[in-house]
Protein backbone atom coordinates (compact mmCIF):
# COMPACT_ATOMS: atom_id res chain seq x y z
CA UNK A 1 0.00 0.00 0.00
CA UNK A 2 2.60 2.40 1.13
CA UNK A 3 4.33 1.79 -2.00
CA UNK A 4 1.65 2.13 -4.10
CA UNK A 5 0.70 5.53 -2.73
CA UNK A 6 4.70 6.89 -2.73
CA UNK A 7 4.12 5.86 -6.84
CA UNK A 8 1.04 7.81 -6.96
CA UNK A 9 2.67 10.52 -5.67
CA UNK A 10 5.41 10.41 -8.18
CA UNK A 11 3.01 10.15 -11.16
CA UNK A 12 1.43 13.19 -9.62
CA UNK A 13 4.59 15.59 -9.02
CA UNK A 14 6.28 14.65 -12.87
CA UNK A 15 2.36 15.23 -13.89
CA UNK A 16 2.41 19.11 -11.82
CA UNK A 17 6.15 20.30 -13.79
CA UNK A 18 6.23 23.26 -15.23
CA UNK A 19 6.38 23.29 -18.99
CA UNK A 20 9.80 23.14 -20.22
CA UNK A 21 10.20 27.00 -22.05
CA UNK A 22 9.21 27.16 -25.60
CA UNK A 23 12.33 27.77 -28.24
CA UNK A 24 13.62 30.68 -29.32
CA UNK A 25 13.12 31.39 -32.94
CA UNK A 26 15.29 33.70 -35.35
CA UNK A 27 14.48 34.62 -39.04
CA UNK A 28 17.61 36.30 -40.23
CA UNK A 29 17.40 38.55 -43.62
CA UNK A 30 20.50 40.44 -44.83
CA UNK A 31 20.13 43.00 -47.18
CA UNK A 32 23.34 44.32 -49.50
CA UNK A 33 24.11 47.96 -48.83
CA UNK A 34 27.16 48.32 -50.92
CA UNK A 35 29.57 45.81 -51.80
CA UNK A 36 30.07 43.79 -49.28
CA UNK A 37 28.32 45.37 -46.71
CA UNK A 38 25.09 43.80 -45.44
CA UNK A 39 22.44 44.97 -42.95
CA UNK A 40 21.29 41.87 -41.33
CA UNK A 41 17.96 42.10 -39.12
CA UNK A 42 17.08 39.59 -37.16
CA UNK A 43 13.43 38.65 -35.86
CA UNK A 44 13.03 36.88 -32.74
CA UNK A 45 10.22 34.94 -30.91
CA UNK A 46 9.06 33.43 -28.27
CA UNK A 47 6.10 30.85 -29.39
CA UNK A 48 4.03 33.49 -31.24
CA UNK A 49 5.27 36.66 -29.67
CA UNK A 50 8.02 38.71 -29.96
CA UNK A 51 11.31 38.35 -27.44
CA UNK A 52 12.00 41.51 -26.61
CA UNK A 53 15.21 42.79 -23.90
CA UNK A 54 17.39 41.02 -25.52
CA UNK A 55 21.01 41.87 -26.41
CA UNK A 56 21.87 40.69 -29.68
CA UNK A 57 25.51 40.15 -31.49
CA UNK A 58 26.01 38.51 -34.38
CA UNK A 59 29.40 37.18 -35.71
CA UNK A 60 30.38 35.38 -39.38
CA UNK A 61 32.09 32.66 -40.77
CA UNK A 62 32.52 30.79 -44.08
CA UNK A 63 32.11 27.00 -43.29
CA UNK A 64 33.25 26.29 -46.40
CA UNK A 65 36.53 27.97 -45.32
CA UNK A 66 36.73 27.92 -41.49
CA UNK A 67 38.76 30.20 -39.51
CA UNK A 68 40.09 31.71 -42.99
CA UNK A 69 38.27 34.64 -42.50
CA UNK A 70 37.81 37.60 -39.94
CA UNK A 71 34.71 39.62 -39.82
CA UNK A 72 34.15 41.45 -36.55
CA UNK A 73 30.88 40.99 -34.27
CA UNK A 74 28.39 43.91 -34.13
CA UNK A 75 25.78 44.50 -31.60
CA UNK A 76 22.58 44.79 -32.92
CA UNK A 77 20.42 47.68 -32.22
CA UNK A 78 16.76 47.36 -31.32
CA UNK A 79 14.58 46.98 -35.09
CA UNK A 80 11.51 49.24 -36.02
CA UNK A 81 9.32 46.43 -34.95
CA UNK A 82 9.17 44.62 -31.47
CA UNK A 83 11.52 41.82 -31.62
CA UNK A 84 13.76 43.02 -34.44
CA UNK A 85 17.15 43.71 -33.85
CA UNK A 86 19.54 45.26 -36.51
CA UNK A 87 23.34 45.20 -37.34
CA UNK A 88 25.85 45.65 -40.11
CA UNK A 89 28.64 43.43 -41.19
CA UNK A 90 31.02 43.91 -43.80
CA UNK A 91 31.62 40.11 -45.19
CA UNK A 92 35.26 39.63 -46.94
CA UNK A 93 33.64 37.73 -49.66
CA UNK A 94 30.68 36.54 -51.56
CA UNK A 95 28.90 32.86 -50.54
CA UNK A 96 27.26 30.99 -47.84
CA UNK A 97 28.15 32.46 -44.64
CA UNK A 98 27.16 30.91 -41.09
CA UNK A 99 25.85 33.63 -38.71
CA UNK A 100 26.01 33.23 -35.01
CA UNK A 101 23.37 34.87 -32.74
CA UNK A 102 24.38 35.18 -29.43
CA UNK A 103 21.12 36.46 -27.05
CA UNK A 104 22.11 37.51 -23.71
CA UNK A 105 18.93 39.15 -21.19
CA UNK A 106 15.70 37.22 -20.59
CA UNK A 107 16.52 33.78 -21.77
CA UNK A 108 20.45 33.94 -23.39
CA UNK A 109 21.00 31.44 -26.32
CA UNK A 110 23.06 31.04 -28.92
CA UNK A 111 21.32 30.51 -32.54
CA UNK A 112 23.26 29.75 -35.81
CA UNK A 113 21.85 30.33 -39.35
CA UNK A 114 22.95 30.47 -43.16
CA UNK A 115 22.52 33.37 -45.09
CA UNK A 116 24.26 33.42 -48.84
CA UNK A 117 26.18 36.76 -49.66
CA UNK A 118 26.38 38.17 -52.66
CA UNK A 119 29.03 40.44 -53.96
Amino acid sequence: MRAAAWLLGLVLAAGCAPPAPSALTAEVRCDAERGLRHRCTVRLADGDLPFLGATVVLSADMPSMPLAHHVPPVTCMPGGSPGTYVGTLDFEMPGRWMLGIRITGPRPDYLTREVDVRG
